[in-house]
């Protein structure tokens, strides 16, 4: 759906923020007098306003909390996902969503431990504990799968 500005030209979705996990709000910019217009509401209601994939300030900055040499693969897969799901606009939700492909879950406890981990190195020890759980064909991280990549990454320091 094109949204004409007053001056008539089309005004392009340029920005999102999610409010709470119902409530959006999608920033329209003019293409010509750069006016600018704030559309809210439930996902699917203002989703018609999109034209092109647009990552929420949220997801943007889940996105950018990854180390450097994970981004761009996360964001290639992200956008994959939502690609063939025929979203364009990328959440939280789908965010995480597409991250755990709906095959990995976490347990309480596990969730817990990974709380304990330095948050400088708290979303690459979750995306290799991933990996590790899809690997072994789990659907989800346990308490025992944490102690095995406990064992697996601190053993890992101390080698030459």
């Amino acid at each position: 759906m094109n949204v004409r500005c007053c001056c008539g030209a089309v005004m392009e979705a340029k920005a999102l923020e999610e409010e709470s996990p119902l409530s959006y709000h999608l920033r329209l910019c003019c293409t010509e007098c750069a006016s600018w217009v704030t559309v809210a509401g439930r996902l699917e209601d203002i989703t018609l306003f999109a034209q092109r994939t647009l990552w929420s300030n949220e997801a943007r900055h889940e996105l950018d909390r990854l180390p450097p040499y994970v981004e761009p693969l996360v964001r290639e897969e992200v956008e994959s996902h939502a690609a063939k799901e025929g979203r364009a606009l990328i959440t939280v939700a789908l965010f995480q969503e597409a991250r755990l492909r709906g095959k990995v879950s976490w347990s309480q406890t596990a969730k817990d431990r990974l709380a304990n981990v330095p948050a400088p190195i708290r979303s690459m020890a979750k995306v290799e504990i991933e990996r590790m759980a899809v690997e072994q064909g789990l659907s989800e991280v346990t308490e025992a799968l944490m102690d095995e990549a406990k064992a697996k990454f601190l053993g890992m320091r101390g080698r030459p």
